[in-house]
């Protein structure tokens, strides 16, 4: 018996360790669970040769980290720019074909890159990739633009960095529209679904993208998109922050939409009759 107590408690204090083990990895090195970057630097060519004619566009977030962007102007003064905001994996060559109907239609679009992403040095933080957004869109008001000519579009994590970007600057004048694609209220909701270690997720996520109170002081026309498929973030968590956004808002749930999949069914064609009826009109 003593040998079985002594193996037991070798056990539970393995555990135990394993666990704490865990909680410190997750402090400390966020981006080995909530990011997925690629390192490698997008290639322009291959969007180009697909019919995404953009170019480059190079400017710097507030700390001097070097940025760029992928951008292509509107057709003319009618149409504002769409400024989309990836997610936590890939680079933005990855989303580009999203971006190619509303481009087609003659709406401008600017992709902006992040640090850590696509070849940018950097350590993946929320504060900056908060402010790498802020950044894309001062560059856009350096080459002319203002708040009432963009749109926000983010997806997935992005969807915080395109609320941030509202939230923050549009004391400047109301932007043209906010596009939330497979959304999330907070990441501690997220990341308690896709975690299944019950791990004290209030304290060991430094990262807290907290979306609900920035949403509910946005003061432009708001699109939510989410697939009733998603097990990345779950369709409840986009039901719950829609019910921060005012009116004019819109929400539209796809049957069967992954969280990566809501372009396979199509879901630009919505894009654009909502910018037809709310941004155009």
């Amino acid at each position: 018996m003593k040998t079985l107590g002594k193996w037991l408690k070798f056990g539970i204090g393995g555990v135990v360790s394993v666990y704490l083990a865990l909680c410190a990895i997750a402090w400390s090195f966020p981006e080995l669970f909530f990011y997925h970057p690629s390192s490698e630097e997008p290639n322009l060519q291959n969007a180009e040769a697909n019919g995404f004619a953009a170019e480059r566009v190079d400017f710097k977030s507030a700390d001097g980290t070097p940025l760029f962007g992928w951008y292509i102007p509107p057709r003319d003064n009618r149409f504002p720019v769409i400024v989309y905001l990836h997610g936590n994996a890939y680079n933005i060559e990855r989303f580009y074909p999203k971006l190619l109907p509303l481009a087609e239609a003659g709406y401008g679009v600017f992709m902006p890159e992040y640090r850590g992403f696509g070849g940018i040095p950097g350590r993946i933080t929320q504060a900056g990739l908060e402010a790498d957004a802020l950044a894309a869109v001062k560059e856009l008001r350096r080459m002319g633009y203002n708040n009432s000519q963009l749109v926000m579009y983010g997806m997935s994590l992005g969807s915080h960095l395109a609320i941030n970007n509202i939230h923050r600057l549009q004391d400047g004048g109301n932007f043209a529209g906010l596009i939330l694609e497979v959304p999330f209220d907070n990441i501690e909701n997220a990341a308690r679904k896709a975690v299944w270690v019950p791990l004290p997720l209030k304290y060991i996520v430094r990262d807290k993208y907290h979306n609900e109170e920035m949403l509910s002081q946005v003061k432009a026309p708001v699109l939510v998109m989410t697939g009733t498929e998603d097990t990345v973030v779950p369709l409840e968590l986009a039901k719950n922050l829609y019910t921060f956004a005012k009116d004019p808002k819109k929400m539209i749930i796809y049957q069967g939409g992954t969280h990566s999949g809501l372009y396979e069914l199509r879901n630009y064609r919505d894009v654009l009759s909502w910018l037809d009826e709310m941004v155009r009109k």
